[in-house]
């Protein structure tokens, strides 16, 4: 079945959400023939997303289905083989405790330091996994940060980085995700950091390259997140992030049918309307869809 948060408990946890914008945006889908039939809760999760803006909500809620509509490859299921083997090479876990801001936080990083099991495009496509299914399971946060862990990486792990789709997630990100972004956090920064920054420079907005933060120690994290938010690997307080890897493992594969589902919400080209611009060549420009805070 699908695991998808009740629309009623969104209304509560967010008292800003307007049923009445709920309802437009529901009237505006049935006159998108490309788009996908959306859940309630995803309506609502899309307009919290956007900051209530129904506008920017319409433009996201195109971004996401047709950019994952034309790259499945990283955002589509994959056998669950797949899943297990390419969990066995990084951690990609939502943490379980928030900040006291009411910010989630997503933690991924190498856990096998050998560049030929990396595999870029799985690496992210597991990455969209954990996010689409917390988001659908919980709901929406006030904020997300991330913490990229670069501790084992390597010039072979950067030769593998695919630039195509680095640029689609990073156009997924900001015009797509339904997410409200508040900060990137490196640590354990490698020694050819200044060479991985020129890579993903060119493929970043101005906001998004903004939000990046580089810490050459861990003391410099916990200006930014609390102790008591990070697991014991990184001196916090909470679970390890070897038994996280497990549980979201099983997380996924309990969750199957939800995927399958998920994966059938795609753009039929064939009936929009209007021209889409969506994939194009221009990221980067002002006037994005999305706004993305930076704190």
């Amino acid at each position: 079945m699908q695991c998808i948060i009740e629309a009623e408990k969104l209304y509560l946890k967010d008292p800003k959400i307007n049923r009445e914008d709920v309802k437009i945006l529901q009237e505006w889908l049935k006159k998108q023939p490309h788009l996908p039939e959306l859940e309630e809760s995803q309506v609502i999760i899309f307009l919290h997303s956007c900051y209530y803006s129904i506008q920017a909500t319409k433009a996201t809620i195109d971004s996401y289905f047709t950019r994952r509509s034309l790259h499945p490859q990283l955002f589509c299921c994959p056998p669950q083989e797949l899943v297990r083997e390419n969990f066995s090479v990084g951690i990609k876990k939502i943490l379980p405790k928030m900040t006291p801001e009411g910010y989630t936080i997503l933690l991924t990083g190498l856990l096998d330091h050998r560049p030929e099991k990396y595999n870029y495009n799985n690496e992210l496509l597991l990455l969209n996994l954990v996010y689409c299914l917390h988001v659908h399971k919980y709901g929406f946060a006030e904020g997300v940060i991330v913490i990229v862990d670069l501790q084992g990486g390597s010039l072979g792990h950067l030769a593998r980085v695919n630039l195509s789709s680095q640029k689609c997630m990073f156009e997924h990100l900001q015009e797509g995700m339904p997410i409200r972004l508040k900060s990137i956090h490196v640590i354990n920064a490698v020694p050819f950091m200044d060479k991985v920054m020129a890579l993903v420079k060119p493929l970043m907005s101005s906001k998004l390259f903004q939000m990046v933060q580089i810490h050459s120690t861990l003391d410099s994290l916990y200006d930014y997140i609390p102790r008591e938010c990070l697991p014991v690997d990184y001196g916090g307080e909470g679970p390890s992030r070897q038994a996280m890897q497990e549980e979201m493992i099983d997380d996924i594969f309990h969750n199957v049918n939800f995927f399958n589902w998920h994966d059938l919400q795609t753009v039929d080209e064939s009936k929009r309307v209007e021209k889409s611009n969506i994939g194009g060549s221009n990221f980067g420009a002002e006037g994005t869809f999305k706004k993305l805070e930076i704190d």
